[in-house]
Protein backbone atom coordinates (compact mmCIF):
# COMPACT_ATOMS: atom_id res chain seq x y z
CA UNK A 1 0.00 0.00 0.00
CA UNK A 2 1.34 3.55 -1.00
CA UNK A 3 1.83 6.33 1.40
CA UNK A 4 -1.46 7.95 -0.62
CA UNK A 5 -3.35 5.00 -0.68
CA UNK A 6 -6.82 5.85 1.49
CA UNK A 7 -7.27 3.60 4.42
CA UNK A 8 -9.77 0.72 4.11
CA UNK A 9 -12.90 1.55 5.84
CA UNK A 10 -14.24 -1.74 7.03
CA UNK A 11 -12.90 -4.79 8.04
CA UNK A 12 -13.88 -7.64 6.24
CA UNK A 13 -15.00 -10.72 8.33
CA UNK A 14 -16.31 -14.32 7.50
CA UNK A 15 -18.97 -15.15 7.77
CA UNK A 16 -20.40 -12.06 8.01
CA UNK A 17 -21.94 -11.20 11.38
CA UNK A 18 -25.71 -12.63 10.85
CA UNK A 19 -27.21 -9.69 12.74
CA UNK A 20 -30.35 -11.15 14.70
CA UNK A 21 -30.65 -14.58 12.67
CA UNK A 22 -30.02 -17.76 14.72
CA UNK A 23 -28.15 -20.70 13.18
CA UNK A 24 -28.33 -24.57 14.91
CA UNK A 25 -26.69 -27.30 13.75
CA UNK A 26 -27.49 -30.48 15.17
CA UNK A 27 -25.50 -33.32 15.90
CA UNK A 28 -27.32 -35.09 12.43
CA UNK A 29 -25.89 -31.86 10.43
CA UNK A 30 -29.14 -30.74 9.80
CA UNK A 31 -28.36 -26.91 9.63
CA UNK A 32 -31.68 -24.44 11.01
CA UNK A 33 -31.22 -21.15 10.25
CA UNK A 34 -33.54 -18.70 12.28
CA UNK A 35 -34.22 -15.35 10.22
CA UNK A 36 -35.30 -11.84 11.94
CA UNK A 37 -36.89 -9.00 10.99
CA UNK A 38 -36.89 -7.55 7.59
CA UNK A 39 -36.09 -9.56 4.43
CA UNK A 40 -35.79 -6.60 1.80
CA UNK A 41 -33.45 -5.12 -0.22
CA UNK A 42 -31.97 -3.07 2.76
CA UNK A 43 -30.87 -6.38 4.14
CA UNK A 44 -30.41 -8.25 0.73
CA UNK A 45 -26.54 -7.96 0.36
CA UNK A 46 -25.92 -9.31 3.96
CA UNK A 47 -27.91 -11.87 4.34
CA UNK A 48 -27.01 -13.24 0.52
CA UNK A 49 -23.12 -13.47 2.57
CA UNK A 50 -24.30 -14.90 5.42
CA UNK A 51 -26.83 -17.74 3.80
CA UNK A 52 -23.94 -18.82 1.52
CA UNK A 53 -21.58 -19.32 4.14
CA UNK A 54 -24.39 -21.34 5.78
CA UNK A 55 -24.37 -23.60 2.12
CA UNK A 56 -20.76 -23.89 2.58
CA UNK A 57 -21.13 -26.27 5.19
CA UNK A 58 -22.74 -29.15 3.16
CA UNK A 59 -25.39 -30.05 5.01
CA UNK A 60 -27.24 -33.02 4.29
CA UNK A 61 -30.59 -30.82 5.21
CA UNK A 62 -31.52 -27.23 5.50
CA UNK A 63 -34.42 -25.51 7.37
CA UNK A 64 -35.26 -21.80 6.90
CA UNK A 65 -37.60 -20.51 9.79
CA UNK A 66 -39.50 -17.85 8.40
CA UNK A 67 -41.92 -17.29 11.98
CA UNK A 68 -40.12 -14.16 13.35
CA UNK A 69 -39.72 -12.83 10.37
CA UNK A 70 -41.84 -9.40 10.13
CA UNK A 71 -41.52 -8.71 6.23
CA UNK A 72 -40.24 -10.19 3.08
CA UNK A 73 -40.41 -8.27 -0.09
CA UNK A 74 -39.37 -9.13 -3.64
CA UNK A 75 -35.56 -9.10 -3.24
CA UNK A 76 -35.71 -11.27 -0.17
CA UNK A 77 -37.71 -13.52 -1.43
CA UNK A 78 -35.56 -13.98 -4.36
CA UNK A 79 -32.47 -14.68 -1.89
CA UNK A 80 -34.96 -17.44 -0.28
CA UNK A 81 -35.42 -19.01 -3.93
CA UNK A 82 -31.43 -18.77 -4.64
CA UNK A 83 -30.47 -20.51 -1.39
CA UNK A 84 -33.46 -23.24 -1.90
CA UNK A 85 -31.68 -24.09 -5.56
CA UNK A 86 -28.18 -23.92 -4.53
CA UNK A 87 -28.91 -26.24 -1.86
CA UNK A 88 -31.13 -28.62 -3.52
CA UNK A 89 -28.23 -28.24 -6.24
CA UNK A 90 -25.61 -29.70 -3.92
CA UNK A 91 -27.86 -32.67 -2.77
CA UNK A 92 -29.38 -31.72 0.15
CA UNK A 93 -32.66 -31.25 1.17
CA UNK A 94 -34.46 -27.94 1.89
CA UNK A 95 -37.57 -26.63 3.84
CA UNK A 96 -39.27 -23.75 5.45
CA UNK A 97 -41.22 -22.98 8.27
CA UNK A 98 -43.86 -19.76 8.07
CA UNK A 99 -46.55 -18.52 9.48
CA UNK A 100 -49.77 -17.33 7.70
CA UNK A 101 -48.66 -14.18 6.89
CA UNK A 102 -45.50 -15.73 4.80
CA UNK A 103 -47.72 -17.99 3.24
CA UNK A 104 -50.16 -15.57 1.90
CA UNK A 105 -47.04 -14.09 0.61
CA UNK A 106 -45.58 -16.81 -1.34
CA UNK A 107 -49.07 -17.50 -2.48
CA UNK A 108 -49.16 -14.36 -4.41
CA UNK A 109 -45.90 -14.65 -5.67
CA UNK A 110 -46.99 -17.69 -7.19
CA UNK A 111 -43.63 -19.71 -4.39
CA UNK A 112 -46.12 -21.52 -1.99
CA UNK A 113 -45.88 -24.75 -4.35
CA UNK A 114 -41.81 -24.83 -4.64
CA UNK A 115 -41.12 -23.99 -1.03
CA UNK A 116 -44.35 -26.16 0.17
CA UNK A 117 -43.64 -24.50 3.63
CA UNK A 118 -44.54 -26.25 6.83
CA UNK A 119 -45.90 -24.25 9.89
CA UNK A 120 -44.39 -26.67 13.03
CA UNK A 121 -41.19 -27.97 13.36
CA UNK A 122 -42.69 -31.67 13.66
CA UNK A 123 -43.81 -31.18 9.95
CA UNK A 124 -40.18 -30.63 8.86
CA UNK A 125 -38.59 -33.05 11.28
CA UNK A 126 -40.91 -35.99 9.43
CA UNK A 127 -40.49 -34.90 5.50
Amino acid sequence: MRDSDPPPVVTASWPPPPGDHGLVRDPDGLVLAELHGDIDLATAHQLRCWLDSLVALAAPAYVVDLRPVSFVDSTGLNLLLRLRRRVIEGGATFSVLCGPGTRRLLRAHGTLDVFDPATMWHEVAGR
